[in-house]
């Protein structure tokens, strides 16, 4: 059979446009509010405009875009709903895996604390970190804390939470300053239950979670539940 001939898998070519902008919207590399045109997109990533024009259609009706009227599609922002949803499940399940912890002692909280702390060295960073550094940073160190409190019903929970809102987190870090903020509270936490200071690290947990709001401009740090206890 010729070339010319074969067969196209176009559904397969779609599908793969779509999950390829799709990951671009979730990790931040399409911002929250930002305008994508076709002709832009199909030339990003090598692919006919009308397989992006059919991508552009899915990620409408999953909601991760919005199409506009021969402009191509905005980016949906992020709303304070989506955003404080995921957040205050994800801030549930880290505290009590925290207490956890430090219910053991403070040896096994000094231990996790310097585990989480090492996690920064293994991610090479630049002088000023960009989003992509701070969100592997970040996954690795709130998976890491739950994971301590041997709960695998609750890590699966949290790996979807995070998995629903990376994009979320992406749009809160895009900034190269808040990149840098936020892996300085992942240390800062980490430095606290190193010293055996579970309610400290308690507090700047629940802090560093409510910083995602305010990073947004969706809210502060009373927007999402306080700590039980603080």
């Amino acid at each position: 059979m010729s070339q010319e001939s074969a067969p196209v898998d176009r559904a397969g070519s779609v599908d793969r446009v779509h999950a390829e902008l799709r990951a671009r919207v979730l990790d931040g590399t399409f911002l929250s509010g930002a305008v994508l045109s076709v002709q832009a997109v199909a030339d990003r990533l090598g692919a006919d405009p009308e397989l992006v024009r059919e991508a552009f259609r899915r990620l409408s009706d999953e909601g991760y875009l919005q199409l506009v009227a021969e402009r191509g599609a905005l980016v949906a922002p992020v709303s304070l709903d989506e955003a404080r949803c995921v957040l205050e499940a994800r801030l549930l399940i880290e505290l009590f895996a925290l207490d956890t912890v430090a219910a053991r002692g403070h040896d096994e909280l000094r231990r996790l604390g310097e585990r989480l702390r090492a996690l920064e060295g293994d991610v090479p960073l630049s002088p000023s970190p960009s989003s992509a550094q701070a969100l592997v940073i970040g996954r690795a160190f709130h998976a890491g804390l739950v994971e301590a409190c041997g709960n695998t019903v609750l890590a699966s929970m949290h790996a979807t939470l995070w998995a629903q809102g990376r994009r979320v987190s992406a749009a809160s870090i895009a900034d190269p300053g808040h990149a840098a903020e936020d892996i300085a509270e992942h240390e800062a936490i980490a430095l606290a239950m190193r010293a055996g200071h579970g309610a400290e690290a308690r507090e700047l947990l629940h802090r560093h979670i409510s910083a995602v709001l305010r990073r947004l401009g969706l809210g502060d740090e009373f927007t999402l539940p306080r700590p039980a206890g603080s």
